[in-house]
């Protein structure tokens, strides 16, 4: 049978022609053109019949030919695109060095390979090679802070995106921190978190979180930029100022509402402040199918409409003074909530999908299932038997329940400009402007000349 041929374009076979062979040498392209120039320049008798001597003789001149010697001191020219591949080499060559120490107790991370298998049947993924860098750059997180760390995901900004990872907070970082305006390890700042723009690149810690904060980013949409000190512009007013103070505003946002566990797997904390806290029977079950909305509870505490977690403290009598009128706070939410009561408020409809994979005829008993967020774009939570994974892979911005325009302000009222004097008043003294003083300036004396 004769091979078949496929149809090629002239700049095809021009780039197949000029591709440059693993020797090193000159590509074909610049061979042909080299034995064609020389033939036009010679002109021998038969061309065609010595075809092949010429171009042994262009071969070998070329392998004669030596490359120009290099200035003694001179500094080697190399690309741009090439110095910034040798200058990424660089920084991710670090973390490939085996150390010979011993990984400290309590430096945990995750099973980055077998969590982004899950990821895959949810539409996210980062690559193979980029998974295995990703796993080295947390590996070394938990090694340097001697705690577990946990990937949360990747924020998409308009200069580079930034890789997060979350480690559990200590009560000894909120030991001199006033409740009333910060909440400790059983709020928002649970957790601490750590930001990138690349693996091999150094981690970022993100300053905590205040309900104000939280207050205000629920009002504003911004775009990130990938510049932790840009300043944020917005009205209302951005407590903080800064892009690091936003983004682990809308951090916290996300984590309280998209992070997800299985009924049976969490249950509710005993203690007065209300907390998420895993199931210690190592029998422990999933209560219900998969596939359905009830299995499915939020496994962080809800931040309510103030920007808090849990009730606010109670003040003294002294710090009350007796003339400020109490403020009342929503209730909090209880812990571990279905999501299924997760709606929108105007039309009642649901803020979480459920998808099962592989699905249709493909269906199994170990078929994954992930619930996908509407409110949330790019937060996923998938499981697998009794193994959940939780990621984001968005822009940090939640979708409005009702299309919404930006409406300018109405300006203010127009202030009057001269009052007119009381009728009260005995002598009526009215408004007028002065006469403009000048005064001219003084001459300086002159010197007399010698």
């Amino acid at each position: 049978a004769k091979p078949q041929r496929t149809a090629m374009s002239m700049e095809e076979a021009k780039q197949f022609l000029r591709a440059e062979p693993a020797d090193g040498g000159p590509s074909l392209y610049d061979h042909l053109s080299q034995v064609l120039l020389k033939v036009i320049l010679e002109r021998p008798a038969d061309a065609n019949q010595f075809f092949e001597e010429i171009s042994a003789a262009v071969r070998t001149e070329a392998t004669k030919t030596a490359p120009p010697p290099a200035d003694e001191g001179a500094a080697e020219v190399v690309p741009p695109a090439k110095e910034a591949q040798l200058k990424w080499v660089d920084t991710q060559s670090a973390m490939f060095v085996e150390s010979t120490e011993d990984a400290p107790e309590g430096a945990t991370f995750p099973d980055l390979y077998r969590e982004a298998a899950m990821w895959k049947w949810a539409g996210i993924g980062f690559g193979d090679d980029e998974n295995y860098r990703l796993y080295l750059a947390l590996k070394a997180l938990a090694v340097s802070k001697e705690t577990g760390v946990r990937f949360w995901g990747k924020i998409i900004t308009r200069g580079g995106d930034y890789y997060v990872a979350e480690v559990k907070s200590s009560e000894e970082d909120f030991a001199e921190i006033d409740p009333n305006l910060m909440e400790g390890a059983m709020g928002p700042n649970k957790y601490t978190y750590f930001v990138t723009k690349g693996t091999g690149e150094p981690w970022t810690q993100l300053p905590h979180v205040t309900p104000k904060q939280i207050v205000v980013a629920r009002q504003i949409k911004r775009f990130l930029t990938g510049d932790l000190t840009a300043p944020v512009c917005s009205y209302p007013p951005f407590p903080g100022g800064t892009e690091a103070n936003l983004l682990r505003a809308q951090i916290a946002q996300i984590t309280a509402d998209c992070v997800l566990s299985l009924k049976g797997l969490v249950k509710a904390g005993e203690e007065d402040d209300k907390e998420v806290v895993p199931e210690e029977e190592e029998d422990a079950a999933v209560d219900g199918e998969l596939n359905e909305l009830s299995t499915w509870v939020h496994a962080e505490i809800d931040i309510m409409p103030h920007g808090r977690c849990q009730a606010m403290p109670e003040k003294d009598e002294e710090e009350e003074g007796g003339e400020e009128e109490p403020v009342e706070y929503p209730e909090p939410k209880e812990p571990c909530g279905e999501i299924a009561e997760d709606v929108v408020e105007e039309t009642g409809k649901a803020l979480w999908i459920l998808r099962t994979c592989p699905g249709g005829a493909g269906v199994g008993p170990k078929s994954l299932v992930y619930a996908k967020s509407l409110k949330w774009p790019g937060a996923v939570s998938v499981a697998a038997g009794k193994k959940v994974t939780n990621v984001y892979v968005g822009f940090g911005l939640a979708t409005s329940a009702t299309p919404q325009t930006y409406t300018p302000p109405m300006p203010g009222k127009i202030l009057p400009e001269w009052g007119l004097p009381a009728e009260e008043e005995e002598e009526p003294q009215l408004l007028t402007e002065e006469a403009d003083v000048t005064v001219a300036p003084p001459k300086e004396e002159e010197e007399e000349e010698d």
